[in-house]
């Protein structure tokens, strides 16, 4: 009976994962995640966690959402390209220009966060292009552990132009405008984590974070928000389960976005396996 009681609730427990996986790479939103993450609390907290001999997601990686494979640019605006990925453990997206890294344009989209290995998440990056030769290639490539994914995104100039912007002009006033954040992120309780929140702005915007209680972090002891915009838990407790707010904000203008943490039972997760 032990035997077959233990079979009924993993398979309950795997349907219930599996309806959360869903849920995230969806982009579902957050109350219907919440509901999910209820019924799993229910049952973690009804049932003998040594028959849940449960693993981590296998290692995967998927991009869930592509820029337009084409994008006409007009001199003196600004193109916007996104680029998801959902994958374990939790992705990170590079971009490249004529297949060259790019770094001195968007420093901020293409920053390299230390991920864990038992992690899981949904990342969300933006390109800012301001400038283009006429046609260029762009390429978002996501990397998750030893996988990786890519897709390709073409910007033209609509006027023939090649729109060669000054180094002053970045100096211009700018609105914040986020650039790489975590839409969903799961990993395991006791793991020291970070959650990016990577923003663009002139001046530079200021970073806040919002816990799940909807207190500043600064109130924490085991929350530290650094200079890049980062928000660092050491370490993760069951309590930190919900949506952590990133705010940032400058003279002219303010933007947020939304992580909802999701810190996984040790007692019931396995190493994650190849």
């Amino acid at each position: 009976m032990l035997c077959v009681r233990s079979v009924k609730i993993r398979s309950r427990i795997s349907k219930m994962y599996a309806l959360l996986i869903f849920a995230l790479v969806a982009g579902c939103r957050a109350a219907n995640v919440n509901k999910h993450m209820r019924l799993l609390t229910e049952l973690d907290n009804n049932i003998d966690p040594n028959l849940l001999p449960l693993r981590a997601p296998r290692r995967f990686l998927a991009i869930t959402k592509a820029p337009a494979a084409a994008t006409g640019h007009q001199a003196g605006t600004t193109v916007s390209l996104l680029c998801e990925a959902f994958g374990a453990p939790a992705p990170t997206i590079r971009w490249f220009k004529n297949n060259q890294p790019i770094y001195e344009y968007d420093q901020e989209s293409n920053e390299i966060f230390d991920t864990n290995p038992t992690s899981l998440a949904r990342v969300s990056s933006t390109l800012l292009v301001s400038r283009t030769a006429g046609r260029d290639e762009y390429t978002c490539v996501a990397v998750a552990g030893a996988k990786t994914e890519r897709v390709h995104s073409v910007v033209y100039s609509t006027d023939g132009s090649t729109d060669l912007i000054p180094d002053r002009a970045r100096l211009i006033p700018l609105a914040p405008q986020i650039l790489v954040s975590y839409k969903v992120f799961m990993d395991l309780i006791g793991n020291n984590v970070v959650l990016p929140c990577h923003a663009k702005g002139h001046p530079r915007p200021q970073v806040t974070w919002i816990n799940n209680r909807g207190m500043t972090v600064k109130s924490d002891p085991r929350m530290k928000v650094l200079r890049s915009g980062e928000l660092v838990i050491s370490p993760l407790l069951w309590s930190d389960m919900g949506e952590f707010t990133c705010h940032v904000s400058n003279t002219f203008g303010s933007q947020l976005t939304t992580t909802f943490v999701y810190p996984a039972s040790v007692s019931r997760v396995n190493k994650v396996k190849q």
